[in-house]
Parts: structure tokens; C-alpha cells; sequence
């Protein structure tokens, strides 16, 4: 699942910065090597994305980005698929949604954005994260300011997908 939404402007320069951003094989890349050769987890792009529901309770992890970049990159997941993902990473079996799986989530989030990042030579030293904020519960939106630019992308792992949304704008 692709979405990637870009305003084009009246500067070459910034088109161009932006469309290497929203560039779905520098994504694809990060999250294979992340999941797939970090962690062991098979990873394929998926049709399907995650959006928060009812039930089960969602998850999204948060970071932030700013300098070179401003806006978001985010991990959003539903309850099964954030334990998977934390037993992976941890090495050890989780049975209910607690701090381990927040913190580990959080740290995916992270581990991907910096790996997203510093394959851009752009952000590489120019765009700051911030650290991870995990929202838990059913049927939420996580409300941003309009942005330049949006991308998402799914992929599942195991029996799990998640979806991973970056937006912002080139200040």
C-alpha cells in the first residue's frame, strides 16, 4: 500500500528534496534491512494498511523530526502485531501489551527513522529525532498540521502488518 501525497512548489530545489524523501525504495530499503536482517523478520510490502480501530487496540509510535526536515515519522501497528514485533526484537515471548512492548516499539520507530534518515544524505546531520511517544487505544486519529508532503507504506511481517506514514515539510 502506497500513499504519498506531494504539493509542488515554485522551487525546483525543494521538489527535488522532496521527492527523495517520498522515494518508496529508500523506505522499502530501511525496513528490510532493519526487520529482515537486524531482526530475522521476513518482510514484504502489503496492500493492506493498518488504521486504528475499535478492536483491536492500535499502537502508534511517534518520532519526530526537525531541521532540515520538519514533521513526523510513524509506526502504527495493532496489539498482536506491536507484540510480535517487540518478541523479535527482545528475543522472548510477550503475552500482553505492557511497558516492554511500548519501549520496544518506540525503539523500532526509532531505529527505523534514523536508518530511514541517514540513507538520505540531506538529513544524514540535518534532521534531529525526537524520542519515541507510543499512543495506545481504539479508534484514534493523531491529528498533524497540514504538511508539503505524506507517504505511507505498509508491510507485513509474520502474520502482521504495520504501516509506517511520513510527513512534513522542507522548512
Amino acid at each position: 500500500m502506497v500513499q504519498s501525497t506531494t504539493l509542488s512548489t515554485d522551487n525546483p530545489a525543494a521538489d527535488s528534496f522532496v521527492a527523495t524523501i517520498t522515494d518508496t525504495a529508500v523506505l522499502d530499503q530501511t525496513v528490510v534491512e532493519v526487520l529482515g536482517l537486524m531482526m530475522n523478520v521476513p518482510v514484504v510490502i502489503s496492500e493492506v494498511p493498518v488504521t486504528p480501530t475499535n478492536v483491536p487496540v492500535t499502537l502508534t509510535a511517534v518520532i519526530g523530526l526537525a531541521g532540515a526536515l520538519s514533521g513526523a515519522f510513524t509506526v502504527v501497528v495493532n496489539e498482536a502485531g506491536a507484540k510480535q514485533i517487540t518478541a523479535c526484537l527482545m528475543g522472548m515471548e510477550i503475552a500482553t501489551v505492557d511497558d516492554t512492548v511500548l519501549d520496544g516499539l518506540g525503539e523500532i520507530a526509532n531505529i527505523l527513522a534514523g536508518a530511514w534518515k541517514s540513507k538520505i544524505p540531506a538529513l544524514s546531520a540535518a534532521c534531529l529525532l525526537s524520542v519515541p511517544t507510543v499512543v495506545t487505544g481504539t479508534h484514534y486519529d493523531i491529528h498533524k498540521k497540514t504538511s508539503s508532503f505524506r507517504l505511507a507504506r505498509s508491510y507485513r511481517f509474520n502474520e502482521s502488518v504495520f504501516t509506517i506514514t511520513l510527513y512534513g515539510e522542507h522548512p
